[in-house]
Parts: structure tokens; C-alpha cells; sequence
């Protein structure tokens, strides 16, 4: 019978104890060393990197949206692209380029309002965005201090009756200073009514727009010139032929009687929901503002344009 081999001290297994300690300190390194490499603050950041967010670019157009509507939480994305987007910084030239696309300030009624009788409306809209609106590139033009903001412009002018003699003459030379004021990227369109339209003849139809170059800003004065004041007065037309061209801005200047009903102004709501231009109202009246709401307030207000008075009776002293 053979003997029991003895085992030496060396070879003596290790208790379970020992073992299972060794095993969860390892685990615990290795996930303090995962945890050590994380960047802080992971799980709560955000897709959006500025104030404004490029949204779409469609047919050599871009519009932009704020951030609010796009923020996505970036815990959702694999933790290898989290880390890499918290480690970058951000990119300065990106932000100028975003910069350069914005609106650009909004200057106040020129010198001259004064003597003309021009009141502002005190901002009906002013300042506000309107969604889908283009921007960048855009000139700022103004009629009787009422500016606007865009590439394409329509002027929506009332040459009835009452807009004989001074009110008319006054109209038509802001109307032809606001035209000079755009470049050949600029687009323009000229309504005149009365109980009918008569639009600026591009011969090819009444309902284009121009590029204001040479040639269609020489066409356009020589037009207005030629324009008198006579019948009645049918602003719904007017409208609806404006914002039928698709403009970033209607310039519609009439008075304010015989107000436009409240289907006409729902009307005209309904069809500027889709275009998106801000109609900016010049109100001719005698004497002073009164201060009194009217649906051409009302026309800015909910468009984002800006409105404007001129008392009529300052004009005949120019």
C-alpha cells in the first residue's frame, strides 16, 4: 500500500474567501477607471451648439429655427460619439457664419418724419420673426419711416379720389427713394389701386416681379409718373393681388376709411398663412393721430409689419 504524498506549504490551495475578495476588487478598478475616463456632465448634453439652428435648405434658400424646437438629449446616442461631441470645443468660425445670417438691426424713423407728419405705430409686430421668413442678405427698406426687411418687395398703393393732389404726389416720391434703395438681388413689384388694379407692366404679365437693375428701376419711375388719382377704393384686391407675387413684404399704404370687413381681414389671414410676408400699413388721415385701433393696425399687428400715420394736411405746406 502506498503512502499519502504530502503537500507542501507552497502548494496549499487559496481559501474561497481570498479568491472572491481578489475578484471584486478587480471589478471595482476597472470600473473606476472606466468612470475616471467619462467626461462629466455626459448625460446632459445637448445636440444644439448655438442660438439658432440650421433647419433646411431648399432650392438655394435656408431657414432657421431656435434651438428650443431642437434640442435632442444626448444620452440616446452611443457613449463614444457623447464623449467626442463634449470634448470639442465650439467652433468660432461657425458661430460668425451664424451670426452673419441674422436680421440686422432695426433702425429708427429717419430725420425727416417730422416734417412729413409720419407717426410710428409704436412697433405693431415689431421685432418678431415670423416662421420660415428668409433671412440674410436682405436690404431694409423704408416708405414714410415704415420699414420692412427682405429680398422681395410688393408696394400696394391706394390712388383713389382722396389721394388727390399732395397725399399722392408725397406717395409716389417715397415710393420711387424706397425703390433706389434696393440692389439688382432685390425684387420688386407695384400695385396701384383704386375700385381697380393697375400693376407695373413687365410685359410678360402684371403679376411678376422685377429684379430692381437699371433698366426696371428707369421702366418703374416712368410708370408711377404716370399714375393718377381717381374712383373708388377696393383694398381686398389690392391685397390679395400682393401677396398673390409671394412677397417677404407688402408696403400697403391707404387711409383708413371705410374699413376692410371682417372677412376680408380673415380672408386676407388665411392667405398670408401661407406666404408669410409682413404687411407694413401707412395711414393717410387729416389731423393728428387719434391713437383709435383700426384694421390697417390690425393688418401689421398679425402679420409682424410695422405701421405708420401721415397727416395729410402737412403735406400740402412741402
Amino acid at each position: 500500500m502506498s503512502k499519502k504524498q504530502k503537500t507542501s506549504p507552497t502548494e496549499r490551495p487559496w481559501p474561497a474567501w481570498a479568491i472572491s475578495v481578489l475578484t471584486h476588487g478587480l471589478i471595482v478598478s476597472t470600473v473606476l477607471v472606466i468612470a475616471a475616463g467619462r467626461p462629466r456632465g455626459a448625460t446632459e448634453q445637448t445636440t444644439a451648439r448655438a442660438g439658432i439652428v440650421l433647419r433646411s435648405t431648399e432650392e438655394n434658400t435656408t431657414t432657421y429655427e431656435g434651438e428650443e424646437d431642437q434640442q435632442q438629449p444626448a444620452e440616446s446616442a452611443p457613449p463614444a460619439s457623447a464623449a467626442a461631441a463634449a470634448s470639442s470645443p465650439v467652433d468660432d468660425s461657425a458661430l460668425s457664419d451664424l451670426a452673419m445670417h441674422l436680421p440686422p438691426a432695426e433702425a429708427g424713423p429717419s430725420a425727416s418724419d417730422s416734417v412729413l407728419g409720419v407717426t410710428p405705430g409704436g412697433g405693431a409686430g415689431e421685432g418678431d420673426a415670423l416662421p420660415g421668413r428668409t433671412i440674410g442678405g436682405g436690404a431694409t427698406v423704408s416708405v414714410f419711416g415704415v420699414q420692412g426687411t427682405g429680398h422681395k418687395f410688393v408696394y400696394a398703393f391706394d390712388r383713389s379720389v382722396s389721394m388727390t393732389g399732395a397725399p399722392l404726389a408725397a406717395a409716389k416720391k417715397q415710393l420711387l427713394a424706397s425703390l433706389e434703395s434696393l440692389d439688382s438681388t432685390h425684387q420688386f413689384q407695384i400695385v396701384f389701386f383704386n375700385h381697380r388694379l393697375r400693376a407695373f407692366d413687365l410685359t410678360q404679365g402684371d403679376n411678376r416681379v422685377a429684379f430692381a437693375n437699371e433698366r426696371t428701376l428707369a421702366a418703374a419711375a416712368a410708370f408711377v409718373g404716370g399714375i393718377t388719382a381717381d374712383g373708388g377704393t377696393d383694398r381686398f384686391l389690392a391685397l390679395r393681388r400682393a401677396l398673390g407675387m409671394e412677397p417677404d413684404v407688402v408696403f400697403f399704404l391707404t387711409d383708413a376709411d371705410d374699413a376692410m370687413t371682417g372677412g376680408e381681414m380673415q380672408q386676407i389671414a388665411r392667405l398670408n398663412g401661407r406666404v408669410g410676408a409682413a404687411i407694413c400699413a401707412i395711414e393717410f388721415g387729416r389731423g393728428p393721430e387719434r391713437g383709435k385701433d383700426n384694421f390697417l393696425k390690425e393688418l401689421a399687428r398679425m402679420t409682424g409689419g410695422q405701421y405708420g400715420y401721415v397727416d395729410t394736411t402737412r403735406l400740402t405746406r412741402q
